[in-house]
This record gives C-alpha cells, sequence and structure tokens, in this order.
C-alpha cells in the first residue's frame, strides 16, 4: 500500500511540475526563484544524469521498465516493510516520472538549477533520495542482523 501511495504521489508531483514550467517557460529560458542560489531553467534532456549518453531513448525507455516493474513485483511479492515500501516508492516513482517524459517526449524535461550542479527534476530528486535511503537502510539492516546474530 505505502509502495504504491508514494509511486503515484513522485509522479504526480513530477509530472504536474514538468507540465507547469513546459507551459510557462520557453526551452533554456531561466529565472531566479531563490536569487543566487536556486533558479528555475527549463531543459529538455535527452541524456541520463549529467546529460550522459545523449539521444539512447530506446536504451533508457527499456531500462526504466524493467525497474519499475521488477520493483513493483517485488513489492507485491514480498510486502515489504513500511520504511522499505516508502524507498521503493521513491525508486519506481522517479524512475516512472522520467519514463512518461521520456515516452512522450523522447526527452526529459529538467528545470532545478543550482548553477554548481546538473538541472534536475523532481523524479531526479526521488531517485537519489530512494537510493541514499535505500543504502541506509540495508546498512541498518545488515547491521541489526550482525548485532543480533
Amino acid at each position: 500500500m505505502y509502495y504504491w501511495l508514494i509511486l503515484v504521489l513522485v509522479i504526480a508531483l513530477d509530472q504536474s511540475s514538468k507540465w507547469w514550467i513546459s507551459s510557462t517557460f520557453g526551452p533554456g529560458e531561466s529565472r531566479a526563484l531563490i536569487d543566487g542560489v536556486l533558479w528555475l531553467t527549463y531543459v529538455q534532456n535527452e541524456g541520463a544524469a549529467f546529460s550522459i549518453m545523449q539521444g539512447k531513448v530506446l536504451f533508457f525507455i527499456i531500462a526504466s521498465v524493467i525497474v519499475v516493474a521488477a520493483l513493483a513485483i517485488w513489492a507485491v511479492v514480498y510486502r515489504p516493510p513500511v520504511r522499505l515500501a516508502l524507498i521503493l516508492g521513491l525508486l519506481s516513482g522517479g524512475a516512472a516520472g522520467n519514463l512518461i517524459d521520456r515516452v512522450r517526449f523522447t526527452y526529459v524535461i529538467d528545470f532545478l538549477d543550482l548553477h554548481w550542479w546538473p538541472i534536475f527534476n523532481i523524479a531526479d530528486m526521488a531517485i537519489v533520495i530512494g537510493g541514499i535511503l535505500l543504502l541506509w537502510y540495508v546498512f541498518l539492516e545488515e547491521r541489526s542482523e550482525h548485532l543480533n546474530g
């Protein structure tokens, strides 16, 4: 249940923010949101993180479908604890949000710009936060088993 809730929430936030940016900004347009800290800059990213592997749309679509499907199946079959379900929901929701863009447009809409880091979106944040939390979760679980074992 928690897995699906987070997955849907991430997709909704991601897609609504991308819709707003693409309907309000022109490609390449930038405006300061928090002066000197955060800008909204509309870019159409045909690659992956840091714009690597530009133009490999089919590869990214297939990889995203595999990740989202595998995590969804795992969540249904194994019914993970709440914390892990939330983490997997972040990862799946982020992957699905960017997958939707790739299928619709052949690129991902990015817009959060720190000027010292590649421009990103809410789906990217969910993937990064989910990945960090997954490492933390695995480390804590392994440590707990080692201490209790």
